[in-house]
């Protein structure tokens, strides 16, 4: 009697230890294990920051797990891509390879070279030089024309120096600077980005540069100047004539709207059977030729 209470009893445990496994193995097949959660997030993240082959520096790339440095290398030389498959075929990796690390990579849209970072930086050095380059033009100083005090302001240049360059104008290139003005050739290099050559001004206007405000006013003078010569040059007495074949380029000058260079012209282009032939000159059209028609004679 007791022997079958101790078989009973331990068929009752048997059955009880049987149920617990079964529970447990139904739990743990519904839920995953920490293993497997983290698993799915680290699927979720990778798929989350796929890396671009197209677009990826090469220490994106190698963050990838399967790919080294000389891989990502390979990558970016081959590009672009239209596919992943295409970094067995272009980038030459094997197939095996290709397999275990499409999961984590993307295509993107290939991007022009000024795109790329490292362009990107250059462009911004080359356009900053530029900049540099168009601001220095901007102040550029007349080597032929600029004061002393505007030479000074210039790095690299002394008052010795200013003054030697001044006493030794005109030049007609910087270059001169070392011939002319005895400058030392090196240090005419580093000066030369930030002068420039202008035509030499005449004695008369040099002694107005003083300041900018007599080099107007006399750029104003010396305009009413010719203004009254030509208007005085150009009154012709009442039934003046003059022939167009004979006269000098002087007298043809007092025509009015007749300057030098027409007045030459019409020298070269004689003989004339007609004071029409004239129109023939280039510069003298309809306009002109009824301003002056009534002082012409042949």
């Amino acid at each position: 009697m007791l022997k079958r209470g101790c078989i009973k009893s331990l068929n009752n445990f048997c059955l009880l230890s049987f149920a617990l496994l079964i529970s447990t193995a139904l739990i743990f097949g519904a839920y995953p294990t920490p293993a497997q959660a983290a698993k799915k997030v680290d699927t979720k993240n990778s798929v989350a920051g796929l890396v671009d082959i197209n677009n990826a520096t090469q220490k994106e790339l190698v963050a990838v797990k399967g790919i080294g440095v000389p891989t990502a290398k390979k990558i970016i030389a081959n590009r672009p891509y239209k596919s992943t498959d295409e970094l067995t075929t272009k980038a030459g990796l094997d197939a095996k390879a290709v397999a275990a690390i499409k999961p984590f990579l993307t295509v993107g849209k290939d991007q022009p070279a000024t795109l790329t970072a490292a362009t990107a930086k250059a462009t911004s050095a080359v356009n900053e030089k530029k900049a540099d380059a168009q601001k220095s033009v901007a102040g550029l100083v007349d080597i032929n024309n600029a004061t002393q005090k505007e030479l000074v302001a210039v790095k690299g240049i002394g008052v010795p120096t200013a003054k030697k360059i001044i006493a030794n104008r005109p030049y007609t290139s910087t270059d001169e600077l070392t011939t002319k003005a005895g400058l030392d050739a090196k240090a005419v290099a580093a000066i030369k980005p930030l002068l420039t050559v202008g035509a030499a001004q005449t004695s008369s206007v040099k002694s107005s540069v003083a300041t900018k405000a007599s080099e107007v006013d006399v750029t104003k003078a010396v305009s009413k100047t010719k203004s009254a010569a030509k208007s005085t040059a150009t009154k012709l007495a009442p039934g003046t004539k003059i022939n167009i074949n004979t006269a000098d380029k002087a007298t043809l000058e007092a025509l009015p709207e007749i300057g030098s260079s027409k007045a030459q012209s019409i020298i070269d282009g004689r003989p004339y059977k007609s004071i029409e032939d004239i129109k023939k000159i280039k510069g003298i059209k309809q306009k002109t030729f009824d301003a002056i028609k009534e002082y012409l004679a042949v």
